[in-house]
């Protein structure tokens, strides 16, 4: 456990599933737990964020992502802070804590940022951090899309990567 002023962080516990669905409705209670589930395996890392004491938000970071799975990159897949907590310093506790747990096991660390206007502070965020693209241009969730025309939505993606062996 981490404790800094007003906010904790802590692994996610198994009763978390259910705290987590309630609170980030977009994402139903079985996913929660799977998450619970590849923590428990050493697949992945997640952290909570409590700010006096009430979820404020969490952040997943999967060890052997798809995608950079041959580069042995850890990726932050999941960077959540809830609407009310936002502007605290919770988002950037939280990736320091995992950028120093996947400085463990690697020298980079990445993670896929959307292109919609809603990911804005989260844009801001990572480039304030050092973050830069991977080179690989953008992703999109469904394969296939290659030279079609796309409407930007929280479809597309850009991979950032940062080498974080100075972090530690």
């Amino acid at each position: 456990m981490d404790i800094e002023g007003d906010i904790i962080l802590r692994d996610m516990e198994s009763a978390d599933s259910q705290l987590l669905e309630k609170t980030f409705m977009h994402t139903n209670h079985s996913t929660y737990t799977s998450y619970y589930e590849e923590m428990l395996s050493g697949e992945s890392e997640l952290i909570i964020a409590l700010y006096n004491g009430e979820l404020a938000g969490y952040a997943k970071l999967d060890w052997n992502d798809e995608e950079l799975e041959e580069e042995h990159i850890p990726v932050i897949k999941e960077l959540h802070v809830r609407e009310g907590f936002r502007n605290q310093g919770i988002a950037s506790r939280l990736m320091d804590e995992l950028e120093k747990r996947a400085a463990a096991k690697s020298q980079y660390c990445a993670i896929g940022v959307g292109l919609s206007e809603a990911y804005e502070a989260a844009q801001h965020l990572l480039a304030k951090r050092g973050y830069e693209p991977d080179g690989r241009g953008i992703f999109y969730i469904e394969p296939g899309f290659i030279h079609d025309e796309l409407e930007v939505d929280d479809n597309q993606a850009l991979m950032m990567i940062k080498k974080i062996n100075e972090v530690i």
